[in-house]
């Protein structure tokens, strides 16, 4: 704040990028540091919420200009799991799917009831990825593709905080091409 304030004109936008910068830092330390309780097993309180609810806050938090979003779910469906994980865990997965089959058609998010359990997808028309990384995908700092930097693919936390989210609400995740 003090910056902003005694900044000189000429400096505003290079102080805007340090501020994005500082926040982005934020955002992965705090992603570290769930990731780092989840990993150790600390308690997670799960009650009863509806999956419409959370998947349409979800898709409001990484919904972009362009995108093209197809939800199909049920608005009476609810399972039982700790609503902030499920819901940062799902937009972990749309978040993905965006960024990298985005404009390949769209991202289909859809949820149903299957023998006692509850089935969240995520699917897009991307070009997947390769076969011998699909066991890996859902470990801690695994890229797909090596070439990837922060600014075009992160630093392969999202799909680990995915996977541990999920799994500390007794669930499971998988995926495939």
């Amino acid at each position: 704040g003090i910056l902003e304030r005694r900044v000189a004109p000429a400096d505003r936008q290079r102080l805007q990028d340090l501020s994005e910068e500082v926040e982005h830092l934020a955002a992965l330390v705090n992603e570290l540091l769930q990731f780092s309780k989840l990993a150790l097993g600390a308690p997670v309180a799960l009650a009863p919420f509806n999956v419409a609810a959370a998947v349409d806050r979800a898709v409001g938090l990484e919904s972009t200009a362009g995108a093209q979003l197809e939800v199909e779910v049920d608005e009476s469906l609810a399972v039982v799991a700790n609503e902030t994980l499920f819901t940062r865990s799902l937009s972990n997965l749309v978040r993905n799917s965006i960024r990298y089959a985005g404009a390949a058609g769209p991202v289909r998010i859809s949820a149903h009831a299957d023998d006692g359990a509850i089935v969240v997808t995520v699917a897009d028309c991307g070009p997947g990825v390769r076969e011998d990384a699909l066991d890996k995908i859902f470990e801690p700092f695994f890229r797909a593709e090596e070439s990837r930097t922060r600014e075009s693919g992160g630093v392969g936390l999202g799909l680990a905080i995915v996977k541990s989210g999920i799994e500390s609400c007794a669930g499971t995740v998988a995926c495939r091409n």
